[in-house]
Formats: structure tokens, sequence, C-alpha cells
């Protein structure tokens, strides 16, 4: 990001959401993104998923101006975006979940029942899952069929808006080991943004918006 700024604009005013962020994220780390309600939190992961452009200055990835690149296929393939309520399919089973987004490529069922299934696999789902419906898992279950279905797209930005935000104490722990080996065993770029202290505290930078402002935060 260079010089990034982001204005909402309405018939009556303006609100500058984000005031000229300059940030690099490289794969192989692990961000948290902290920050109060309004900061600009949200504005700034939108705007690194390709869903919202800059009103001023640029996004740049692999040295390319997100301006000039296919923002369909950027979104599609080059990032991977988590939240916190899960955004699970409900009609569709766990593995119909993981594979939706490789079909969205115009792959086939046969070329892609076996990359969902490592990745369940990658995270703690055996077939024991595959057919199972979102509202028969627990919310840790969830989370990480959500995270699996992030990494079929095969991208290597992943944005977490709040992922532990609807889990308890131990799912948490676990959703969040499970992002930090993405980060630093298969060297993805890992973003997260959370309300959690205590999480925050383990990635590997800190980032603090405050009023539309990012700077780093000092770690103890």
């Amino acid at each position: 990001m260079k010089n990034v700024s982001y204005i909402y604009k309405s018939k009556y005013q303006s609100v500058e959401a984000v005031k000229k962020v300059n940030l690099t994220i490289n794969q192989g780390k692990v961000y948290a993104v902290i920050g109060k309600s309004g900061s600009g939190k949200s504005t700034l992961l939108s705007m690194m998923a390709g869903i919202s452009l800059p009103s001023e200055g640029d996004i740049f990835y692999n040295g390319d101006s997100v301006k000039k690149l296919n923002m369909e296929e950027y979104r599609r393939d080059k990032t991977s975006v988590i939240y916190q309520t899960f955004n699970l399919f409900p009609l569709m089973t766990v593995i119909e979940n993981v594979i939706y987004p490789l079909e969205l490529k115009g792959m086939k069922y046969k070329e892609v029942k076996g990359i969902a299934e490592n990745h369940l696999g990658s995270v703690g789902l055996d077939e024991q899952y595959y057919m199972r419906f979102p509202n028969m898992l627990s919310g840790g279950e969830r989370q990480r069929v959500a995270i699996a279905r992030a990494l079929a797209t095969g991208s290597k930005l992943l944005l977490a808006d709040e992922p532990t935000g609807n889990l308890d104490v131990a799912n948490t722990d676990v959703v969040f080991k499970l992002l930090t080996d993405l980060a630093h065993q298969d060297n993805l770029a890992v973003v997260i943004v959370t309300h959690d202290l205590a999480i925050a505290n383990k990635a590997d930078i800190v980032l603090q918006m405050q009023d539309g402002n990012l700077q780093l935060m000092e770690q103890s």
C-alpha cells in the first residue's frame, strides 16, 4: 500500500476512513491489526481483498497495481477472506463448501475433490465430516471449514476478519495456531483483524488503526 486513503462519501458529508497508509505485507508472517470499532480496520482489509479500491494512493500485488488487474480474478485467485460469521453455504455439505471456489474457476468435480479433501485434512477434518452440513458443526469446526475453503483457492494472501470472535478459548487457540502454521510453514501472508489483544500479541507484527491512521506497535 502506498499513500492509500479511503473516503466514504454521501450527499451531505465525506468521511476519510483510512488516511495515507503505507504498508508492505510479506509472505511467511502473521500480521495483527487492532483498533477500536470505526477506526478503519475493516475498510483496510476490504481494500486488501479487492472488495474496495482506494480513493487515493495505490495498492500493489507482486509489483502490479490492483487498478490494472482484473478485480474478479484478483479476488478469486490472489486473496482469500475468512469471516467471524464463517460465511459457509448452509445448504452445501462441508466438502461442497470447500469445492465451490474451485468450481468457480471451471475445474471439474473429480479433480477438485482430492484438493478439497487435502485441505480439510490440513485443518484436522477427516472424511467423517465431508457430508455434514454447517449446522451440524461446532463453531470451531465451521471456522476450520472456512479456512480450508480459503486455502483451496491457492492464494498466498489470507485475510481474516475477527476469525476467533465467535469462538471459545480452546477453539481460538486452535484456529490461531492453524493460521500461524499457514504463515510460518506454508509461506502464506496472513493478516488478522482482531479485538483480542491476547491473539494480537502472538502475531509476528502488530499494527494499530486509530482514526484511519496505521502505526506499527512495539511488542514486548
